[in-house]
């Protein structure tokens, strides 16, 4: 047992600010391709990016798009208002920046870690006479003495529990805190390093994570076989006890699990690795029966170049939250959508990103209704925060 009287909660006082708004600097195209609007919410000259795919970036009723900019010589978040296309800067300069950070479930308010704490920050946004933001800052608790917090920090679906993770000395833990009684929950300890830290999107009692092994990274290795490998796994809160969702053949890759609808998970998997050359499939696991199912297929070629071979595998991927929908990226910048139903794939939007560059993946995710896409493009000469409507008759 980790807790201790370090680890009861001690909220601060709250701090209020006003956030300053910047005029629009969006820019709307058409794909040539697919016909489908895409958005860039940002044109600054500065490096803008997305959440991570599995993050959830957008305020509970959609009116505002939380990313991450460097415009201001750090990593801050910044926010887009989609129904005015205005931006605003909710870090005060004079303060800590945020780490790992998301959007609750209930109103207009972000979760984050900050200065060894998570605090809880409040928006209150107004129209007349102009656009205002205003943040109200409270801190929830204090993270344990000497703990490194690392992976996502993540609310579950009713808005109950944050999750988050950290290590003390050599040991890992996932951390739970209790909204309602404003404190912390008994720790799960691991005997693994965890990544990719997310809660069931329906479930609110139990969280994914992914394990870093010392080898073979996101691969089962093949030699020696390893048959005992599980990238993926999950954890109940009230048991605390780690289960592998399942075991990857020797050779197998599982990586960039994503909790979708109806107890499913996407990930990206394959059994082809070659130096750079690999393939990524998107692929559905099925919690309530163990099957695994293919709805974007890649593809392995012998002989085929790498560059080439990538144009039609997958690298990142995510189901909608209306359930008719997977998208999926790869490392040129195509995203592109997989039927839930038919598994029908539609070239979405193109050219976000040139191969072996150093740009930033597009880490395609969702808007809350399946009314948008949202990652982060290339296409402009720097990293740029994009939306993209899906066709209305798709």
């Amino acid at each position: 047992m980790v807790l201790t009287a370090s680890l009861v909660a001690s909220p601060a006082y709250p701090a209020t600010w006003y956030c300053p708004v910047f005029p629009p600097e969006q820019k709307v195209e058409v794909d040539p391709q697919s016909g489908a609007k895409v958005i860039f919410v940002t044109t600054h000259s500065a490096s803008d990016s997305n959440f991570y795919f599995h993050e959830r970036c957008f305020l509970w009723n959609n009116r505002m798009l939380l990313f991450n900019s460097e415009r201001f010589g750090r990593s801050e978040v910044m926010a887009y208002l989609l129904d005015t296309g205005e931006l605003t800067r909710l870090t005060r300069p004079q303060d800590p920046n945020l780490g790992s950070r998301v959007a609750s479930v209930n109103g207009d308010r972000l979760y984050a870690v900050k200065a060894g704490g998570i605090y809880e920050w409040r928006f209150e946004i107004t129209r007349a006479p102009g656009t205002a933001v205003r943040v109200t800052e409270r801190r929830l608790t204090d993270l344990p003495e000497g703990a490194e917090q690392r992976s996502s920090l993540d609310e579950n679906c009713d808005g109950s529990l944050l999750t988050f993770a950290y290590r003390l000395g050599e040991d890992h833990y996932i951390g739970f805190y209790d909204l309602a009684a404003a404190t912390l929950r008994p720790p799960a300890k691991l005997d693994f390093k965890p990544d990719h830290l997310q809660f069931h999107r329906h479930r609110s009692n139990l969280v994914s994570m992914s394990r870093t092994y010392e080898t073979g990274g996101d691969w089962a290795p093949l030699d020696p076989p390893d048959p005992l490998r599980a990238r993926v796994w999950t954890l109940n809160v009230q048991t605390r006890q780690p289960i592998p969702a399942f075991y990857q053949v020797p050779g197998e890759l599982a990586t960039h699990e994503c909790w979708w609808v109806n107890d499913q998970m996407t990930f990206v998997g394959g059994f082809h690795h070659e130096g750079n050359r690999e393939e990524g499939t998107v692929k559905v696991l099925d919690f309530k029966t163990g099957d695994i199912r293919i709805i974007g297929a890649g593809a392995w070629l012998d002989g085929v170049p790498a560059a080439q071979l990538s144009q039609v595998n997958w690298w990142h991927a995510s189901g909608s939250p209306n359930g008719k929908w997977v998208v999926a990226d790869n490392w040129h910048g195509t995203v592109a959508l997989f039927n839930a139903r038919t598994t029908q794939p539609r070239i979405l939007t193109t050219g976000h990103r040139v191969y072996g560059s150093k740009g930033l993946h597009a880490h395609a995710g969702w808007d809350l209704k399946g009314e948008y896409v949202e990652f982060t493009s290339n296409k402009l000469g720097n990293p740029d925060v994009c939306l993209v409507a899906i066709p209305g008759d798709w």
